[in-house]
């Protein structure tokens, strides 16, 4: 019953997705931790400074 679910909610490629993650799901999990992995420890993001826009107050200065 839920077999023929999935297969008409997934179409054709559906099937052969899912046959394919199947056979190859060690590498495709590997992958997906070492990439998740990476992203945390390797690609860290850089905090934005908090430093004011000195050019703006200097600006400002010089009209008064």
């Amino acid at each position: 019953m839920i077999e023929k679910i999935l297969d008409f909610g997934l179409g054709p490629y559906g099937r052969m997705v899912g046959d394919f993650y199947v056979e190859h799901q060690m590498l495709i999990n590997t992958i997906v931790v070492g990439v998740a992995l990476a992203s945390k420890f390797y690609f860290k993001q850089r905090k934005p400074s908090i430093q004011p826009n000195l050019s703006v107050e200097a600006a400002e200065t010089d009209e008064r």
